[in-house]
């Protein structure tokens, strides 16, 4: 069973959402470098080597916009 400290989830969360390191930052008051240093130790408990990974690991849909796609055929 891997444990996560409440610091470690709070940032692995607001990074499977799509938030960047310094948005995360600044919503939790923490240093970019900070939020870098809890997102590694994630990533090694976890075995996970992105956020696509991340945010699937955790269950959790970002809720960043993304492009829509464009039909080939119009």
């Amino acid at each position: 069973m891997v444990v996560l400290s409440d610091a470690e989830r709070r940032v692995a969360r607001a990074a499977a959402r799509g938030l960047t390191n310094r948005e995360i930052a600044g919503k939790l008051y923490l240093t970019t470098s900070t939020v870098e240093q809890h997102l590694t130790r994630v990533y090694r408990k976890l075995g996970v080597s992105s956020r696509v990974q991340l945010q699937s690991r955790l269950g959790l849909q970002s809720s960043s916009p993304r492009p829509a796609l464009q039909d080939a055929s119009a």
